[in-house]
């Protein structure tokens, strides 16, 4: 056992020789002697200049260390900035005694006040690719060593290290191609022990600053902290109660920005697994917050996300079996200004292939509740081709009460015919979305019971065109109309005798009322809508077979198409209405076939007087901003085909029993109710800057024959117009009364006054000369006929020419 025993003593021996020679070293010894030694050693192998500007001090035991102050290191050539790095404090130190057992421990490493210079230039060269090369070029100027033989047996030297604290270190990074720049500030780092395979906690956190050209200043903190845990042999990390935190603000810059004013993230998860060898990310739970205030148009938004997360970054594939979403928008337009909101579903992404799947998602805000399942391909177009992204899939919204979502919105719904109106909603459909276009297509709609089919989106991104297509069967409209908003009603007013007035059943409104209308957003709006209903309801009118079509671009609104069958007969119609210029433009035009003249005219103008069925046609243009400008400026052209009807207000036969009475000198009485019945009256104007001219109309009664022309002043509402009526028939007719003595009389009927209180008159003085002229025309035809008996007949047409 002796040799034991010295064996034991030998090796204590040896330990305090190398303590005692250690402790003479660094008693003897000075580093800073060796300040330029180092720093040539550093240049050859780096190509860089360094300056110790403070002392260099080294420890043996316990630890083998060394604490350098106060040093830089030297920049590249050709950057603006000195150096590169420069350093307050650096240590590093290594126990003695396990490195005779073959184990390397480093206590901390300390970095403190570290500055870093990284700069791209203009020619897009950094100042640490130097260095970078220099290491390569020195390594290949050095032969390879031989090969050494491979032991049978080897001891790998473990190493472990204290941990690592960097503190108040500053990043700086200049982009000079770009004009990029970024600061980290006040950096910190602190970690536990690191030794292999073991659990390493860390704690990090800095200020960062960034600038870019064109885009508001950012600016924030970051902190990062948790336990991570390396096998290199296997090639894994573990990662556990991680928690990331990281703010920005918005500074100055282009505006307006689509960046928040101030944004928080807090990220939080237990666990995350990383495979580096099979590029794989497991992350079976996390917590996701993030909040930012005043953000398009917002004062504030907020979403909160947790589920589970798998991720193969070789592949590109990323999936969720189940994400939950959650979140609150203020400052929308609403009278609450929030909007609160859940969202829950499947992810499934595939990058390498373009695809996305979004599976089973249920998103609701009370009491809307929305379902979909998407799937989205054309992700990841091949370089220098156009995107060819398209998703598409079902989308569904479940039935609610609108009243509902206006009060929890406290919005106020206006006043409408049926509490029952707006009750009830729901919408099915299929969504696709391309880069051209966004549309809903097999739409399904109902409304408090009516049903609805067609297709609603945007047909073009770009331009924003609105495209809408509904079909529909009948549909009442009533239920939506305000309170009391009845058919409108005209009763008839009676006109008085030769020389009354007869007054109109609308009221005029002035010239200078101005025509409100949005010219901003018509000028904005691009829009393609068609709607056809199988019957639309209207107060007490019903409308048959609806086909409405409207188009509008560019400032120009175009109804193309408004037809439809009621009052008998049908209907069709067209407007246009062009904002492009400050002055509006106004076009529309009728064509009436076989109405009932009363209720048509009684919904259309609140006019009652006109009885009868017709053919009516018009074809009209304007300019005007206000009512008078528009009368002034009509052009345009009428027509009109009327039969079997009656007029109020206005009785042609009683006009002419009273002149006829007059000639008698005698007193026609009043009648209660005054009329005109009319077996046909047709007719054509021509509107020029807002005078209507008719120089062919044409009446007939089973009594009567009329003639008109004359003149109506559309924006003065005045009249200037000459009727003819003649006598065929002498038998008792409407009133009760022949009219023997003005049989074929041409009975002239001056027509003046306003819309609103017309006067007529008959020419008194004028039947009195064609009574005349009558009964000389009557004997020189009789003294023809006497003399030239059959040859008369001719003669008599050709004195009937010159006006004898």
């Amino acid at each position: 056992m002796k040799w034991i025993k010295r064996i034991v003593l030998l090796s204590v021996a040896l330990v305090l020789v190398a303590v005692i020679a250690a402790v003479a070293f660094v008693a003897t010894v000075n580093p800073n002697d060796y300040k330029d030694q180092i720093a040539r050693v550093i240049q050859k192998e780096t190509g860089r200049t360094v300056q110790f500007n403070g002392p260099i001090s080294l420890t043996f035991f316990p630890w083998l260390g060394v604490k350098i102050k106060d040093v830089t290191l030297g920049n590249a050539i050709g950057f603006t900035d000195k150096t590169m790095l420069s350093a307050q404090n650096i240590e590093a130190k290594a126990a003695v005694l396990p490195l005779l057992h073959g184990q390397f421990e480093i206590g901390r490493l300390v970095l403190n006040g570290a500055t870093i210079n990284l700069t791209r230039d203009k020619a897009g060269r950094t100042n640490w690719a130097d260095l970078v090369s220099h290491e390569q070029a020195t390594a290949a100027s050095k032969p390879m060593p031989a090969a050494a033989p491979t032991p049978q047996k080897s001891r790998a030297l473990a190493l472990a290290i204290g941990g690592v604290s960097v503190q108040d270190a500053t990043v700086i990074w200049r982009d000079e191609m770009n004009g990029q720049s970024a600061r980290i500030d006040h950096a910190f780092l602190d970690t536990g022990a690191i030794a292999p395979n073991q659990p390493i906690q860390f704690d990090t956190h800095f200020d960062y600053a960034i600038q870019q050209p064109g885009q508001p200043d950012l600016s924030g903190q970051m902190r990062l902290g948790g336990t991570v845990q390396a096998d290199m042999t296997a090639q894994t990390l573990a990662l556990s109660q991680l928690k990331l935190n990281v703010s920005a603000k918005r500074g100055a810059g282009v505006a307006p920005s689509p960046l928040p004013e101030q944004t928080d993230l807090s990220f939080s998860a237990d666990k995350l697994a990383v495979s580096l060898d099979k590029h794989t990310v497991a992350l079976p739970g996390f917590s996701l917050t993030v909040k930012a205030d005043r953000v398009q148009g917002l004062t504030h938004a907020e979403m909160t996300a947790d589920g589970n997360l798998q991720a193969d970054w070789q592949k590109g594939i990323y999936q969720s079996k189940a994400l939950n979403l959650s979140g609150s928008l203020k400052g929308i337009g609403t009278h609450t200004g929030e909007l609160n909101w859940k969202a829950t579903g499947g992810l499934d992404v595939n990058l390498t292939q373009g695809t996305a799947d979004l599976n089973d998602w249920r998103i609701s805000s009370d009491p809307v509740v929305v379902t979909t399942s998407l799937k989205a391909t054309g992700l990841a177009p091949a370089a220098g081709k156009a995107s060819a992204m398209h998703v598409s899939g079902p989308l569904s919204i479940a039935r609610f009460n609108p009243r509902q979502l206006a009060e929890i919105m406290k919005y106020r719904v206006p006043l409408m015919q049926s509490d029952k109106a707006l009750t009830e909603f729901d919408m099915q459909g299929r969504i696709e979305v391309t880069p051209e276009k966004a549309m809903l297509s097999d739409m399904k709609l109902g409304l408090d019971g009516q049903s609805f089919t067609g297709t609603v989106g945007l047909s073009d991104l770009k331009s924003q065109r609105l495209f809408v297509r509904l079909q529909g069967g009948a549909f009442d409209l009533n239920p939506y109309l305000p309170p009391g908003n009845a058919a409108p009603s005209a009763p008839a007013k009676s006109a008085g005798a030769e020389g009354s007035t007869a007054r109109n059943v609308s009221a005029s409104l002035p010239p200078d009322t101005p025509i409100p209308l949005p010219i901003d957003a018509l000028r904005r709006l691009n829009a393609d809508i068609g709607v056809q209903l199988a019957q639309l309801t209207y107060q007490k009118y019903v409308l048959k077979n609806l086909v409405l079509a409207l188009t509008a671009a560019g400032g120009q609104v175009n109804l193309s198409r408004l037809d439809f069958n009621a009052f008998g007969g049908a209907v069709k119609s067209q407007a246009g209405l062009d904002v492009r210029s400050n002055v509006p433009g106004w076009q529309a035009k009728l064509d009436t076939q076989h109405i009932d003249l009363q209720p048509a005219l009684t919904a259309a103008m609140g006019e009652s007087r006109l009885s009868g069925q017709g053919d009516l046609g018009m074809d009209l243009r304007a300019q005007g901003d206000r009512l008078g400008k528009i009368r002034s400026s009509l052009d345009g052209n009428i027509r009109f085909a009327l039969k079997n009807g009656q007029i109020k207000g206005f009785d042609l036969g009683y006009m002419l029993r009273a002149a006829q009475a007059r000639l008698q000198g005698a007193t026609e009485p009043v009648p209660k109710e005054q009329a005109t019945d009319f077996s046909s009256i047709t007719g054509t104007g021509v509107i020029n800057n807002g005078v209507l001219r008719n120089n062919d109309l044409q009446g007939a009664s089973p009594l009567l024959r009329v003639s008109g022309k004359g003149t109506a002043d559309l924006a003065r509402e005045s009249l200037d117009y000459l009727l003819t009526a003649i006598v065929v028939n002498t038998a008792t007719g409407q009133g009760g009364k022949a009219l023997d003595r003005l049989r074929k009389l041409e009975i002239p009927i001056k027509i003046t006054g306003t819309f609103a209180q017309p006067k007529f008159g008959i020419d008194l003085q004028g039947l009195l000369e064609g009574q005349a002229k009558q009964k000389v025309q009557e004997k020189l035809n009789q003294e023809l006929e006497k003399r030239l008996g059959n040859g008369a007949a001719p003669v008599q047409n050709l004195l009937k020419g010159l006006g004898l």
